[in-house]
């Protein structure tokens, strides 16, 4: 659990990111190629964004997506594009690139591809810089006016929140599993530990490549960022034009049908395609009355699978 303690001045100073964070967001996206995302757009875009990545450039983008850290760096937050977070890293010294490399990947003695190369080598430094504007160009870019998008809507519906009932009430309506208890904003979170603002204050963003539950990040002397899975109702279009079956039932339907293609349960539907069991279930049922698929009972669970009617639909709108 994320235990994250308040005083008045961080209330007061708390801000949400006016603008997605390039470097946050591949650090989702890396990790997304590697394991999937958990969203109705995600298999698709995994599908599309590993074949964007250049043939020669495989190999290594392969070995740095396979290492996630649960932590964050607050450091390139305030990135306006990834050329700029590049620069900085590269201009970084021998420590504070440790510090850095540790909370993008994982600890330094974890095996990290090119971490003992990186360290006093600029033509090193330099490789890592190109492997990583070309997973950032195959993986984030395609999809940033989306990315974007997404991150100012979430931000109007902060701004309701914010001005409705203020900044305690916001954060646990915004942020997934948070509660107050005191001064201490409580989130279920794998991270287990306890940040003391103290005067730092709290950076919030949305994120759209992470389907996973609120993670932060700190360094001295620099406000704690805590970023949050954007709702999944926020989506990401993957070939749209050429997808016929979500523009007739929309992306988040067309993704529960397409998962019936094999028999699932309704809590099943939601894990798969991370959204809440009322909605898998509205889902289904709609699909249920077109006909597209069909249910039945199991003691306690509903299994659903499409339907021939289903599968042919499916079947002739592959994108």
């Amino acid at each position: 659990m994320l235990r994250i303690l308040f005083t008045s001045d961080d209330l007061a100073s708390s801000r949400f990111l006016p603008e997605p964070a390039p470097v946050l967001e591949l650090k989702f996206a890396a990790h997304g190629l590697r394991r999937g995302i958990r969203a109705p757009w995600g298999e698709r875009w995994r599908h599309s964004a590993l074949a964007a990545v250049p043939r020669s450039a495989r190999p290594v983008v392969r070995q740095l997506t396979g290492h996630f850290s649960w932590a964050l760096s607050p450091t390139f937050a305030v990135s306006k594009n990834l050329d700029e977070a590049m620069e900085t890293f590269l201009g970084f010294g021998t420590e504070r690139l440790r510090e850095e490399m540790a909370l993008y990947f994982s600890a330094p003695n974890s095996g990290v591809p090119l971490w003992s190369e990186f360290e006093g080598n600029r033509d090193a430094g330099r490789v890592l810089a190109h492997v990583t504007r070309t997973a950032f160009t195959a993986a984030v870019q395609p999809y940033w006016a989306d990315v974007r998008a997404n991150h100012h809507s979430e931000l109007a519906q902060h701004g309701r929140l914010l001005a409705c009932r203020g900044v305690r009430d916001a954060l646990t309506t915004v942020i997934p599993g948070a509660s107050w208890c005191g001064d201490c904003l409580r989130i279920d979170s794998p991270q287990d530990s306890t940040v003391r603002l103290g005067g730092r204050g709290l950076v919030i963003t949305p994120t759209a490549f992470w389907t996973g539950p609120p993670l932060v990040g700190e360094l001295p002397d620099q406000p704690v960022l805590l970023a949050y899975p954007a709702p999944a109702e926020l989506s990401i279009r993957v070939g749209a034009e050429s997808d016929s079956l979500a523009a007739i039932l929309g992306a988040t339907r067309a993704a529960v049908l397409r998962l019936l293609s094999t028999e699932h349960t309704t809590g099943d539907i939601a894990r798969e395609l991370g959204i809440s069991a009322p909605s898998a279930s509205e889902h289904s049922t709609s699909l249920r009355a077109a006909r597209l698929i069909s249910s039945r009972r199991e003691g306690k669970a509903v299994i659903h699978r499409a339907t021939v009617l289903g599968l042919d639909l499916i079947r002739l709108n592959s994108p």
